[in-house]
């Protein structure tokens, strides 16, 4: 495939759906939609039910690791928890031993709200599961695996080529 033909937009489509990249983001968008969907009727968000999924039901979570489980800047979670908290999903707990560390700790609506999103999550999931044979699902699994140390390696040769460059 000619990838300098995107400068015609009529082959547009047929072109980005060559890409990896494009098929991720345009899967996950239809993805986000749907969940939002599902989350908007508990006065909700996708993100807000991610999050809860994130936190250890019994012991909470430490705030600093939520940003990366999640895949997103501390400041936008901020704001997540923040809402979560006004909400009466979440408190914020000062570590006895340690002021400076800080848990997120679900409340009983909190978990309550949990477990609607794992069970909406797992419902998804199985019927993905359930339209394709266990070994597309394995292959998918692995190359989606794979995909992180890919963008690891363009990233670290950005790097590179952009210190080369006066």
């Amino acid at each position: 495939m000619d990838y300098n033909q995107l400068n015609n937009n009529d082959d547009f489509a047929k072109i980005a759906n060559t890409f990896v990249v494009y098929k991720v983001r345009s899967v996950w968008h239809e993805i986000a939609r749907m969940y939002n969907e599902m989350a908007v009727g508990y006065n909700s968000s996708m993100a807000a039910g991610f999050i809860l999924l994130t936190i250890n039901e019994e012991k909470g979570t430490p705030v600093t690791k939520i940003a990366p489980r999640m895949g997103m800047e501390p400041n936008s979670l901020s704001r997540v928890l923040k809402s979560m908290q006004q909400r009466g999903l979440i408190v914020r707990r000062k570590d006895g031993s340690d002021n400076r560390k800080v848990y997120v700790c679900l409340t009983d609506y909190g978990r309550e709200m949990r477990k609607l999103a794992l069970k909406g999550v797992y419902r998804v999931n199985q019927q993905i599961l359930n339209q394709f044979p266990p070994e597309k699902i394995d292959a998918f699994l692995e190359v989606m695996n794979a995909i992180p140390n890919v963008v690891n390696d363009v990233c670290s040769q950005l790097v590179t080529e952009n210190r080369q460059t006066p």
